[in-house]
């Protein structure tokens, strides 16, 4: 790998060189408004804009390097609940803005639309047309309910300017294009259809990119871009829609030739047919009882009021204890499984035919995580684990609750309305899944389980265990056994600390354990679970992003959930952890949060984002860490360094437990916690 470590003298020469020489670095000119570009396309004409963006180049100085932004480029079009069919270009094309974000609950200041299939190219100025430059594809997150393509934390103009400037400079063969898309997310972007009338399947997001990653591979070379050199990255849920692309071969290897997943839940299920046909059929019959109308018929804030209502907590609580398999109701816009049953030939556009954790990687892939990439999902349960908290009066020694004082230890609640509604559903799922023994011995479980909950149950329990089990399954043995390790086990919630009682850290305590307990099933463990399994000529690599920066990503002042995971994403000191997300900034090399607001890093923070920015679009990424029998993990270390761990797991990730051996990931794997709650 370059470290970047050019002697001044050389790198000097070869700036001054550049500014002599090289019509691309504009360091020291006035900086202008921005011109057009016209390319030919077809028989089109599109025109963007010339740019000049100001980077911190090799030598550390400021440079003006000017680039080409096409924005808003229509790739497809999409009836509501159909599949999108790829738009070849016509006429004379603007391209001179963004375009429409695909319809979503947040970002209301932005233009929403159903029209909203576009992508966005930037490249080097003045490339000719046979340049054959690398080409990066990028697919944001958001859950499947939001986020776009043009956001201001992913879009690319820095780091196809710093590739031009590198080049120059020698640190670099050639400079690269980058594409962003927007694809439908929420309701829009995954909806159950039948698969025998509709052989396509529901999944329209995950077709949407397919239709972006064609119309790249189709028309990137007249862009200067080599079709045949394309990478896929993605963060969260665009990461677990690589794992998706990735059972894909007419997509993978044909329209992308690498892969780069940051964050990919892989511990997060899938839902099945079912469960996705009866989530279907709740949302439709919302829709008839709040509008009289069909899902296909509503106005699109009407859809975005049904998609509200999918998110309301007993609905998603609902959908915890009934999806199948367990987590699958955890994100309830994610890919469901398009494949029924008994149907065995179609040829669904959503591509998701088996769970993602059995899935051959098709091309060379960079697989990571971030060490505390749960808060932010556990940080809306957070404040349940404080409610049990005692007060004890100094004076009397009476024990009171800190919170809730009308509310006493002993106090019951009737939830025999929501154990028949409960058993009501799982009765039709039984007979729902007659032929489909796995499934039915799940439900029949589940309803006993259910069942023999007392109608009264006390109020004020220790909620971790509950909640882990809910989320978890109620019908297995994960979150169970997973307790029984003082690594996940609960502590006494009536303290805030433990109050110094040895082995115990109370309430808080419980926040700790159910991060960690998120982070290693849904994310570190299964992540390194799934590269393991890859067949030995498959070249992957796996990294662990660890840095704590001087900045959190995910800003107070948005709600009282976003402030909850601010919250969790702070350390005491006001830095930022290692969170979800958190690595953006530093591979874009952009100054803003989630929320798109400006940060100020500090100088160890913009040394990060100058290098990391920079390793993400190398081929040593994918050369110099490739995964073998050592256990070896990339790391982005604390100090903001890329450094090879070997035997990561028994190094980084030792348990309390002696139960678990050496190692967590490899002890939950042995202990058959990891996985233990997908289909056999």
């Amino acid at each position: 790998m370059k470290k970047y470590s050019r002697s001044i003298i050389a790198t000097g020469i070869a700036l001054a060189l550049v500014a002599c020489n090289n019509d691309s670095s504009t360091s020291g000119k006035e900086n202008t408004l921005p011109s057009n570009v016209t390319v030919p396309l077809g028989e089109a004409q599109i025109t963007g804009l010339v740019e000049k963006s100001a980077i911190s180049n090799l030598v550390g100085q400021t440079e003006t390097v000017e680039i080409e932004a096409f924005k808003g480029i229509r790739f497809a079009s999409a009836e509501r609940f159909k599949h999108s069919k790829l738009t070849n270009p016509t006429g004379d094309i603007d391209a001179t803005e963004f375009g429409a974000i695909c319809p979503q609950l947040g970002n209301t200041s932005i233009e929403q639309s159903e029209d909203c299939l576009s992508l966005n190219i930037w490249r080097p100025a003045r490339i000719k047309q046979q340049a054959k430059l690398p080409v990066y594809v990028f697919i944001h997150g958001g859950s499947f309910e939001s986020g776009a393509g043009s956001s201001a934390l992913n879009q690319a103009d820095t780091i196809v300017a710093q590739s031009i400037s590198d080049t120059a400079l020698g640190q670099r063969e050639e400079p690269f294009i980058a594409v962003t898309l927007n694809y439908r997310v929420g309701l829009l972007g995954s909806m159950w259809v039948d698969a025998k009338e509709n052989p396509q399947g529901g999944n329209f997001g995950i077709g949407d990119q397919k239709r972006a990653l064609e119309w790249v591979n189709k028309y990137i070379s007249q862009f200067g871009g080599d079709e045949t050199n394309v990478t896929v990255f993605g963060e969260s849920a665009g990461a677990m829609s690589i794992g998706i692309l990735q059972q894909d071969s007419k997509v993978a290897g044909s329209y992308y030739q690498r892969a780069i997943m940051q964050s990919n839940p892989y511990g997060i299920a899938y839902k099945d047919y079912g469960s996705a046909k009866r989530l279907e059929e709740q949302l439709n019959a919302q829709a008839q009882e709040q509008f009289q109308k069909s899902l296909e018929t509503l106005s699109l804030d009407e859809l975005k009021e049904i998609q509200a209502y999918a998110k309301e907590p007993m609905q998603l609580m609902t959908g915890l204890v009934t999806s199948f398999p367990a987590t699958s109701g955890f994100l309830p816009f994610a890919p469901y499984i398009d494949k029924k049953q008994g149907v065995s030939e179609f040829a669904f556009e959503g591509n998701l035919g088996k769970q993602a954790i059995d899935t051959d990687f098709l091309v060379p892939t960079v697989v990571g995580y971030n060490t505390d990439e749960a808060n932010i999902f556990t940080s809306m349960l957070d404040w349940m684990f404080l409610y049990n908290i005692q007060k004890v009066d100094p004076e009397t020694g009476e024990v009171n609750p800190l919170f809730l004082k009308n509310l006493s230890y002993t106090d019951t609640f009737d939830i025999s309305k929501i154990k028949s509604k409960l058993k009501i559903v799982l009765t039709a799922l039984i007979v729902d899944n007659l032929f489909n023994p796995e499934k039915r011995k799940h439900y029949e479980a589940l309803l006993e389980e259910v069942t023999a909950l007392p109608d009264d149950v006390v109020k004020r329990q220790n909620l971790y265990p509950i909640i882990t089990r809910l989320f978890l399954g109620l019908q297995n043995l994960t979150a169970s056994n997973a307790l029984e390790f003082s690594d996940y086990a609960a502590y006494d919630d009536k303290t805030l600390t433990g109050n110094g009682v040895e082995g115990d850290k109370g309430a808080l305590g419980n926040i700790g354990q159910i991060r960690k307990l998120a982070n290693d099933l849904l994310f570190t463990c299964a992540a390194r679970e799934v590269v393991n399994k890859q067949p030995s000529n498959n070249a992957t690599t796996l990294y662990h992003y660890d840095y704590t920066s001087s900045i959190n990503i995910w800003p107070f002042g948005h709600g009282t959930m976003g402030n909850l995971a601010a919250l969790s994403c702070s350390n005491s000191d006001g830095t930022g952890k290692a969170c979800h997300a958190s690595e953006l900034p530093f591979v874009f090399n952009k100054a803003v949060n989630i929320a798109g607001e400006k940060i100020y890093p500090n100088k160890q923070d913009r040394e990060l984002m100058n290098t990391m920015s920079r390793v993400w679009f190398t081929d040593a990424l994918f050369d110099d860490y490739q995964r073998n029998s050592t256990d070896n993990v990339l790391m982005i270390n604390a100090d903001g360094q890329f450094v090879e761990q070997v035997d990561w797991d028994s190094t980084m990730n030792v348990p309390k437990d002696s139960r678990l051996g050496n190692s967590i990931c490899d002890g939950i794997t042995e202990q058959g916690i990891l996985f233990d709650y997908f289909p056999k």
